[in-house]
C-alpha cells in the first residue's frame, strides 16, 4: 500500500503546475472622450481569447454621412507570440503593482489606461496617461492597436452594408493604419475582409486591398506589400 501511494504521489508530482491553474487574465481600459470609440475594455486570458467592449459613442446629427457611433461586445482571438510577450510582461511588472503614470505632467492628454492582471499567481493594476516604461508603451501599443482593427472592422461592416461606395477609401486607411503598426491582429476581422473580397458588387480595387489584408493575416500578421 505504500508503495501504491508513492506511486500516486509521483504521478501527482508529475502534473504541469500550470494544469491546475485558471487561466490568469489581463485587461485594458482606455477612455478618450475625444475619441472613437471612446471608452473600452479589452479582456484577455492565457490561451489567447478575449473580450472587447466598446461603449455606443454620441450621434452626430448635423452631420448626416456620419457612420453611426455604435458598440461593440464580442469575442476576440491574439495570436500566440503576442500573448506570451503580453504576459511575460505582466509578470515582469508585479502583476502592474507599480507606478506606470511616469511622464511630464505637462504632456497632452491622450487617454486615460488601465492595465490590470488577475491570475493564481498575483493580482493588480496601474491608471496613467502616459508611461516611460518601454514594456508599459509596448502593451498600450498593442492594446490600441487591437482596438483600432476592431473599430476599422465596425466601420467596414457598416460601410459594406449601406454604402460600398466609400469601401476604398476604408480599405486605404486601414492598411495604412497596418503598414504604421497602429492595426494589429487583423484576423478578428478577417470574416469582414472576406466577405467584401466575395462580393461582386463591391469595386475591383476594394476586393484587392481586403486580399492584401487577408494575407497579412495568413502570414501571421507579417505585412506585405
Amino acid at each position: 500500500m505504500r508503495a501504491a501511494g508513492l506511486v500516486v504521489i509521483a504521478a501527482l508530482a508529475a502534473v504541469p503546475y500550470g494544469i491546475a491553474q485558471a487561466p490568469a487574465t489581463m485587461t485594458f481600459h482606455f477612455e478618450n472622450a475625444q475619441l472613437q470609440p471612446a471608452k473600452y475594455l479589452i479582456t484577455l486570458h492565457e490561451d489567447g481569447t478575449g473580450h472587447f467592449h466598446a461603449d455606443a459613442g454620441p450621434s452626430s446629427p448635423d452631420d448626416i454621412a456620419a457612420l453611426p457611433n455604435e458598440g461593440q461586445d464580442r469575442p476576440i482571438q491574439v495570436t500566440s507570440p503576442t500573448v506570451e510577450r503580453i504576459f511575460e510582461i505582466a509578470r515582469a511588472k508585479k502583476f502592474f503593482n507599480m507606478a506606470c503614470e511616469n511622464g511630464d505632467a505637462h504632456l497632452a492628454f491622450t487617454g486615460k489606461k488601465e492595465l490590470g492582471y488577475q491570475g493564481a499567481d498575483g493580482h493588480g493594476g496601474c491608471t496613467y496617461n502616459y508611461s516611460k516604461d518601454p514594456k508599459i508603451q509596448w502593451l498600450t501599443t498593442e492594446m490600441q492597436g487591437i482596438a483600432a482593427t476592431l473599430e476599422e472592422g465596425r466601420r467596414l461592416e457598416l460601410e459594406h452594408e449601406h454604402g460600398r461606395l466609400t469601401l476604398d477609401a476604408e480599405l486605404e486607411t486601414l492598411e495604412q493604419m497596418v503598414q504604421n503598426g497602429q492595426a494589429l491582429e487583423l484576423g478578428n476581422i478577417a470574416q469582414t475582409l472576406l466577405a467584401i473580397v466575395k462580393d461582386d458588387a463591391v469595386l475591383q480595387r476594394a476586393q484587392k486591398r481586403a486580399r492584401h489584408l487577408l494575407a497579412i493575416v495568413d502570414a501571421g500578421g507579417i505585412v506585405t506589400k
